[in-house]
């Protein structure tokens, strides 16, 4: 596997992270891990699928999103939109931290993640706002020419599975995610057999891609990142399409004129894609 990131870096960066972006009960859990421990769990994040949940996820993924979020919009007043957040709060805890009272959108339609969204961001000093429709629809909630930045944090996986399960008639909005999830991975895992994964799914994921870009400023951008699960891959999840989610896409996306890749040093593009409106 490609490592997600560089372990050196984050080794001498974990600390100041930790200090910076848990909360008071958070960081004691995190200071009652051992040095070595933390390295080991670091280690393990970086280099393989992510296989357990422990404060050193939250302390990286917390700050890797802070220095994405200082790189493209370091001024305050940031507007961002993540795209189907289930309940990861990774970006909402950052965002509360680096743009205190700037408003964070999100767009997901599971109704058990929406509720777990709120109570774990209820206290942040932020301006949350959930908008529980497809995406695709997002232009009748927020203005043209509105958004910083929009982020899709570990979602492009979850937005092609829900394409397919509509197609396929499951439910993904009142279902537990999680229970959903073996369906879910056997119609992939069929998906990937036939050659049929592109034919019915891209389209629809790149109609949602143009009206996105509609929402941005001129100098907005579009962020997309990407990691695997070891229980994913233990449940059959075809390790090629899970592993390749960014290269796939980003092959999608280079159909639509006006939009282009940008990149930034120290973010690799297996696991990282930057998108702009072209000029």
């Amino acid at each position: 596997m490609i490592p997600l990131d560089n372990f050196e870096k984050w080794g001498s960066l974990m600390e100041s992270s930790a200090c910076l972006y848990l909360n008071e009960n958070e960081y004691k859990g995190y200071s009652l891990i051992s040095e070595e421990e933390k390295k080991k769990q670091l280690k393990d994040l970086l280099e393989k699928p992510i296989a357990s949940f422990t404060p050193i996820n939250d302390v990286y993924f917390r700050g890797r999103w802070a220095e994405v979020l200082e790189m493209i919009h370091p001024q305050k007043n940031l507007k961002l939109l993540e795209i189907a957040s289930g309940d990861a709060d990774m970006i909402p805890q950052v965002k509360a931290r680096t743009h205190p009272n700037s408003n964070y959108f999100t767009t997901n339609m599971n109704k058990i993640l929406n509720d777990s969204l709120l109570e774990k961001t209820k206290d942040l000093s932020l301006n949350v706002e959930i908008i529980d429709d497809d995406a695709i629809n997002i232009e009748n909630y927020i203005e043209k020419g509105a958004i910083d930045i929009i982020a899709f944090q570990h979602s492009i996986n979850d937005i092609i599975q829900a394409i397919l399960c509509d197609r396929e008639g499951v439910d993904t909005i009142y279902s537990d995610w999680m229970e959903t999830l073996p369906v879910m991975i056997e119609i992939l895992k069929k998906e990937v057999s036939a050659n049929t994964l592109e034919e019915h799914s891209k389209n629809q994921f790149l109609v949602l891609i143009s009206a996105l870009l509609n929402l941005l400023k001129d100098d907005g951008i579009i962020v997309m990142n990407h990691y695997m699960f070891q229980l994913d891959l233990d449940w059959g999840y075809p390790r090629d399409l899970f592993e390749n989610i960014i290269p796939m896409t980003r092959e999608w996306v280079s159909e639509i004129d006006d939009v282009k890749e940008i990149y930034y040093t120290g973010f690799d593009s297996n696991w990282w894609m930057f998108l702009k409106k072209s000029s």
